[in-house]
């Protein structure tokens, strides 16, 4: 009896661990891979489906040989599972439990983008720069006091310490455009800056791309555009956005993949200062490869 409970355990924690490595394969090679993980991460998840494998194998190895064994006492003290005379406790039955559901329900829904739903559970973010604070000071974070500045071409002033002297060349950079297009390479550095300068950024012409979204909050002529950001996997992103006010924001459903230009105005939201692009024109636009944004490694340095 011994022997098949033991047999039975092995079974299971090799049939668990090829599920995650079929899992694995499965989305990387359907291209889905980027929906759960950054780019940066995909190599260390592919790691981690070989070495799940070779432990899958393992695992099968010792079941079959608990299952031949003549002496069925001495192959189960080979194993972890010989120290205890209750192989089916509660705790165990639980464990298995906690692996098995979220393989069931990775492999029953099918991949799919953060949308709007999450976007307003999370709640969007309007204020970058908060991040920045947040991530350099903790929770004890003093005013970013500057004790530098940068001047564009054009005379305008950017003061900067040593966390933000980055964003303000960045901004400086955005600045001297005639026009100010938010692209994917720098899309979290930029709103960053933009955020960060608002006072200088007030009057510019911007263009930005991404998904729209809505909070009950906003006002009939007002809808977002952003996009997830994403660090290491899908459980930290954060939506990113900025507020878009048109004509005829009732054209623009949610989740839609859209892009907006027009001029940057200062609104108050929910107490905060917020920049807003007043729209001159909003168009629909094939949504990315990528649907999220990440920061990109190559920033101040």
């Amino acid at each position: 009896m011994q022997k098949w409970s033991t047999f039975a355990h092995r079974t299971i924690r090799a049939a668990v661990l090829l599920a995650f490595v079929i899992f694995i394969v499965e989305i990387s090679r359907s291209d889905a891979l980027i929906y759960y993980v950054a780019p940066t991460m995909n190599l260390w998840v592919k790691s981690l489906a070989v070495g799940m494998y070779v432990l899958a194998m393992h695992q099968l190895y010792l079941a079959i040989r608990a299952i031949r064994a003549k002496n069925p006492t001495a192959a189960a003290a080979c194993s972890c599972s010989a120290h205890s005379h209750d192989h089916w406790k509660p705790g165990v039955i639980i464990m298995y439990g906690a692996l098995i559901i979220p393989l069931v329900l990775a492999f029953s829904f099918p991949s799919a983008v953060l949308g709007s739903q999450m976007a307003a559970k999370k709640g969007l973010n309007f204020t970058p720069s908060g991040i920045l604070v947040n991530n350099n000071y903790g929770d004890a974070s003093p005013n970013l006091i500057p004790n530098d500045k940068l001047q564009s071409d054009t005379g305008q002033v950017f003061p900067f310490n040593e966390y933000t002297k980055p964003y303000a060349k960045r901004a400086a950079e955005m600045y001297k455009e005639p026009l100010i297009v938010i692209n994917d390479d720098f899309y979290i550095e930029s709103l960053t800056s933009l955020d960060l300068y608002q006072d200088q950024f007030v009057g510019k012409k911007v263009q930005i791309s991404g998904y729209v979204y809505r909070l009950d909050t906003m006002s009939k002529s007002q809808f977002a555009l952003g996009r997830f950001s994403m660090r290491c996997c899908v459980a930290d992103s954060v939506p990113l956005a900025i507020l878009v006010e048109a004509d005829t924001p009732e054209q623009w459903k949610n989740d839609m993949y859209a892009v907006a230009l027009g001029t940057i105005e200062k609104r108050q939201f929910d107490g905060k200062d917020v920049l807003t692009i007043v729209a001159k024109t909003v168009d629909t636009q094939d949504a990315p490869t990528s649907p999220y944004v990440y920061q990109n490694p190559y920033f101040g340095t």
